[in-house]
């Protein structure tokens, strides 16, 4: 494997104050437009009294829970998104709910070959006693973006390939927040439209803060150390 950033999926959870879980129903979606009339069930649906997920052969599931509804689209590296247009079609489907607004959330990750928890540490972090006995670190963010926040989470895992193998990893959560400002509700739902269309460009964003801010500087810094350890061994 290489070591290379991976954006692993997106899902947009939008919020309405009187969403009904109930509402998700495959009918309905593909009556109203919401998902293609071909799309096939990788299996059957769940519903119970407070929550309802559907699963999609394509790896999309939509999820209602609580007065969210979840649309988990994964990734792999591969951003040709399908989930905007479907957050789009939700909200013009159901055009009176009472949108509060929705978030972005990105999970993508960076394989390594350093011990278990200590890639934050040694790569990022500057050494001092505060680092002797860390067994982990976590590093929580904020940057600007051009319509919304970006808020990062550097956590590490441990990741199970398809072939079975465990390896450490850095995970890389990013979200963006976008909250309805009118008491009308077409008001709001032209508002999200408009916003579902540009969370490629946020994604972009996420990605590019990412790779120009810690992957790019880090390949850097393993480069430059590298002759040191070279001569390190040889004396």
């Amino acid at each position: 494997m290489g070591f290379n950033f991976v954006v692993q999926d997106s899902a947009i959870a939008i919020a309405a104050a009187d969403l009904n879980p109930a509402m998700l129903n495959l009918d309905i979606l593909r009556y109203s437009g919401v998902v293609p009339a071909d799309w096939e069930l990788s299996r059957a649906p769940v519903y119970t009294p407070r929550a309802a997920q559907i699963f999609f052969e394509n790896g999309i599931n939509i999820v209602a829970e609580g007065n969210q509804v979840v649309i988990v689209e994964p990734l792999e590296g591969d951003l040709d998104l399908q989930a905007p247009r479907l957050a789009q079609q939700y909200v013009r489907a159901f055009p009176k709910l009472q949108y509060q607004g929705f978030t972005t959330n990105l999970r993508g990750y960076l394989p390594t070959d350093y011990p278990a928890g200590r890639y934050v540490c040694d790569t990022w972090l500057a050494p001092g006693p505060w680092q002797e006995g860390c067994a982990r670190a976590a590093l929580n963010l904020i940057y600007k973006g051009d319509r919304a926040p970006l808020q990062l989470a550097l956590t590490e895992a441990m990741l199970q390939t398809k072939q079975g193998e465990t390896i450490p990893i850095v995970l890389f959560g990013g979200r963006y927040g976008y909250a309805v400002q009118s008491e009308n509700v077409e008001e709001n739902c032209d508002y999200l439209t408009s916003c579902f269309g540009h969370i490629r460009e946020d994604v972009e964003h996420y990605t590019n803060t990412v790779n120009q801010k810690f992957i790019q500087p880090s390949l850097r810094l393993m480069r430059e150390a590298q002759p040191q350890r070279v001569l390190s061994t040889v004396s």
